[in-house]
């Protein structure tokens, strides 16, 4: 019996009514990063509640979070002050711009926090400014654009080529997903963008070579960085996009060394160096920040998810 044969009227599986939620999903919604055939087949799985590191679904039956979402509820689901602050504004200005001079209390509050926490910067100086979007693909895009702008401002317009590392995961708009080195995330699309480069995983587990020691793959991984800026040319190189520690490509948690071996190559070639903490910023691995616990120094940095534990969507730019 083919699967078309096990469904219902309309291809829905045999136990889905036609007007219920699971029904009007499969015939709605797109869901990201879901096979369409097998969520035809089997339904959804719908999330009807949430407290605390527990999701309860339709049929009342709970399971642990243990990722957080998409690593972005920090603080838990439903948590009443947060749930306070969100109505609390919603009642008393649920939404304005900052163009042309225009801000709001709120996010005066939020960007003098965030520079305040901020990690080192590269130099030893501190992050000054915070620019807010709406999602970590968002981020990343904008600070991608602040680096064109710096490099153009400073004479410099031929420097626009981006480094990122394979597996490193940016985000899913084209020139994040550009960055982000994973099939998945490229397959079909045409991407990456022809002005973004790969290196190499910085996973001394799986990428390391027989006999190999750990400060020996630090010391390859920097210089075949080094090779592919010398490669392209180091006057068309304008930054490199790494994740402290990277998330969707494994949990990968850099070899001792590692960024700062790095960090002289892109210093010696005058390469950004700009940190993704949107997975990793807010404590995720025991500090504020990835940066702080990877002693990566970065000249920029971007944040998302726990910013807000995901209530709303909300990134910055540091």
């Amino acid at each position: 019996m083919s699967p078309d044969d096990a469904k219902g009227p309309g291809n829905l599986p045999n136990d889905l009514p036609g007007n219920s939620p699971a029904s009007r999903d499969i015939a709605f919604h797109m869901h990201p990063y879901t096979n369409p055939a097998m969520l035809a087949d089997q339904g959804p799985h719908i999330i009807a509640e949430g407290r605390g590191v527990f999701v309860h679904d339709e049929a009342g039956t709970p399971f642990y979070e243990g990722m957080s979402g998409l690593w972005c509820t920090s603080l838990g689901f439903s948590e009443p002050e947060l749930v306070k602050a969100a109505v609390d504004q919603f009642n008393q200005l649920p939404f304005y711009h900052s163009f042309a001079g225009k801000t709001v209390g709120p996010a005066i509050d939020l960007a003098e926090h965030l520079i305040s926490i901020a990690p080192p910067a590269a130099d030893g100086s501190v992050m000054s400014k915070a620019f807010f979007c709406s999602s970590g693909s968002e981020a990343n895009d904008t600070a991608m654009k602040m680096v064109w702008y710096y490099q153009a401002a400073r004479g410099m317009p031929e420097k626009r080529k981006i480094i990122s590392r394979r597996r490193g995961y940016h985000g899913v708009t084209m020139a994040a997903a550009s960055m982000t080195a994973l099939a998945y995330a490229q397959n079909g699309f045409g991407l990456p963008l022809d002005f973004v480069k790969h290196t190499t995983t910085p996973d001394f587990y799986n990428e390391g070579r027989e006999g190999e020691s750990e400060a020996d793959f630090t010391a390859r991984c920097a210089a075949e960085l080094e090779a592919l800026i010398l490669a392209e040319g180091p006057e068309t190189v304008a930054a490199l996009f790494a994740e402290p520690v990277m998330g969707a490509g494994g949990v990968v948690i850099p070899p001792q060394g590692y960024f700062a071996a790095i960090r002289e190559v892109l210093n010696k070639y005058d390469v950004l160096l700009i940190a993704d903490e949107v997975i990793c910023g807010f404590g995720r691995t025991g500090s504020m920040w990835g940066s702080e616990t990877m002693d990566v120094r970065p000249d920029m940095l971007t944040c998302a998810k726990a910013l807000s534990s995901a209530y709303l969507p909300i990134s910055a730019v540091l």
